[in-house]
């Protein structure tokens, strides 16, 4: 069973691999088996289908950071983040979201759904 600690180190290396642009240091937090509902309610993303998602949502660059603390409750994780994603010509699409992550035994994320609407979501002109 994955510490509290442990699930705050993932949560941590999760945003810091988003904002380094590195999508496979993102795909070596979650289980084999995982599965990505972005936003919750969609089709499920597993398999390679996940990696190919991240590529896509974060091509044009992504910064979050954590806009509150992270709630743990047994092997599950809430945290609530603001992603400002380059949408070219000087456009930053703005996203405040909740991500809840859902860890298996071996402390790698089986399940991650993401929480936001359409007034969650903002456009910036640069």
């Amino acid at each position: 069973m994955p510490t509290p600690q442990h699930i705050t180190d993932i949560v941590n290396r999760y945003l810091a691999a988003i904002n380094a642009g590195d999508m496979h240091a993102v795909m070596d937090l979650y289980a084999d088996n995982a599965a990505v509902e972005d936003p919750a309610g969609t089709e499920p993303k597993t398999g390679a289908d996940i990696l190919t998602f991240y590529q896509n949502a974060f091509s044009g660059g992504a910064k979050v950071e954590l806009t509150d603390s992270i709630r743990i409750s047994a092997e599950t994780a809430a945290f609530p983040f603001r992603a400002e994603i380059g949408q070219g010509g000087g456009k930053v699409l703005i996203v405040e979201v909740i991500d809840i992550f859902e860890f298996d035994e071996a402390g790698k994320v089986e399940k991650m759904t993401a929480h936001f609407g359409p007034s969650n979501i903002t456009m910036n002109e640069g």
